[in-house]
């Protein structure tokens, strides 16, 4: 138990701390990868192994929230601009891969919620590569 406490407060400490975007992205990130399975269960296409990598690729998602902190510090930016900038990113991202999954099942995509994510994400058009859904 003391193990777990001292690696969540590395952990807290790397990304910056947590406010109000660090728990939307965490939950944004659950969000994804629950409708990913379900989407991938409806299909009839569900994979320990896929499953697992997308996993790995969430984990990894945080990488990226500890560089752009790292970044802030170094930069002397005490508003946490980047690390900010980063969060909105992640939650643009896993939102439209959010609806992507839900569009593979069948219901409706809310078009202000899409082009919300698309804005959070830096993309304004809402078509071509979007990158991957899961």
């Amino acid at each position: 138990m003391i193990m777990f406490g001292w690696a969540l407060s590395a952990v807290v400490y790397l990304v910056g701390g947590i406010n109000h975007l660090l728990i939307a992205v965490t939950i944004f990130v659950g969000l994804d990868y629950f409708t990913g399975v379900l989407a991938a269960w409806y299909k009839k296409e569900l994979s320990s192994r896929v499953g697992w990598w997308g996993l790995a690729r969430k984990s990894l998602t945080f990488v990226f929230v500890i560089i752009a902190h790292q970044l802030d510090i170094v930069a002397g930016n005490s508003n946490d601009f980047m690390r900010d900038a980063m969060l909105m990113f992640i939650i643009g991202t896993e939102g439209i891969s959010i609806l992507e999954n839900m569009g593979k099942m069948g219901l409706p995509v809310p078009k202000f919620i899409a082009s919300a994510l698309f804005k959070l994400r830096g993309n304004n058009q809402q078509s071509g590569d979007r990158g991957d859904s899961q």
